[in-house]
């Protein structure tokens, strides 16, 4: 029985992206695709938007429309946008897979209360590859906890909005936890002195068309060790997500990540 998947923002980069991806997987169907009201796309083509031929899936201007047409809902769209519909797809004790970035901690304590009625994965990036970094910082960070300084280097395309990226912030999490450092410097200029060893740098680049680029980078004293992940598409992202969908459409409730989805924990 093929899993019946929505898609949120299906006209925007992840949404195209995450149509096209839904073409790989033999037990995966596309029942619904949705755009904000004011989107030009709206009453469109979701098959002819992505770029792959008509595939008679309109786009519609809310997800209300598709709610019962679909059994997973997969979301990389803004974080007001995104809690709106999670609000929604618990109501009709649907699931979810929420990818999008910049969700404060309200929106987390929501979608945590959300997760005692439905199963979500929630994670700042979808990539196998960027989940396999996490898991890498943690080991290198337990075996380097003395004598290293830790930096963060992210890039991403001029477009996005949000800035450190989630993917930073979560590597930055990881570390904070395994080196027990809370200092957290996003920025240097001037005469600043010498580092401190118990702080962790944070540093974002926005340029051009970088799909998406994390360094972390250990640096010692006659030696440094960087862990670097280099996206060279979105289809990364896209293909990890309805992968997510897959594995959360046998889960009744539950809050998750890609590491369970990956089995990495």
């Amino acid at each position: 029985m093929s899993i019946k998947v929505g898609v949120m923002g299906a006209a925007g980069r992840m949404g195209k992206e995450i149509i096209k991806a839904i073409l790989n997987f033999d037990n995966v169907e596309l029942k619904g695709a949705v755009e904000s009201p004011s989107s030009k796309y709206v009453n469109s083509d979701s098959g002819e938007v992505a770029g792959i031929g008509k595939n008679s899936i309109i786009i519609v201007d809310s997800v209300e429309k598709i709610i019962n047409d679909v059994d997973v809902i997969i979301d990389f769209t803004a974080p007001e946008a995104t809690l709106n519909t999670l609000n929604i797809v618990a109501e009709n004790n649907k699931k979810i897979v929420i990818g999008t970035t910049g969700i404060d901690d309200n929106g987390r304590k929501l979608i945590e209360e959300k997760s005692k009625i439905i199963p979500i994965v929630f994670s700042p990036n979808m990539s196998v590859g960027v989940n396999l970094l996490f898991k890498l910082t943690e080991i290198t960070a337990r075996i380097l906890n003395q004598g290293y300084d830790v930096e963060v280097i992210e890039a991403h395309h001029r477009f996005k909005k949000d800035a450190p990226s989630g993917t930073a912030k979560k590597l930055v999490e990881i570390l904070s936890r395994e080196l027990n450092i809370n200092n957290i410097v996003t920025g240097r200029e001037g005469m600043i002195g010498e580092r401190k060893e118990k702080e962790i740098g944070l540093f974002s680049i926005r340029a051009g068309d970088i799909v998406g680029e994390h360094t972390v980078m250990f640096g010692g004293l006659g030696e440094r060790i960087e862990l670097t992940h280099k996206a060279h598409s979105r289809a990364t992202f896209a293909n990890g997500a309805v992968k997510a969908a897959i594995w959360l459409s046998e889960k009744e409730k539950g809050l998750f990540t890609m590491f369970d989805v990956l089995n990495l924990n």
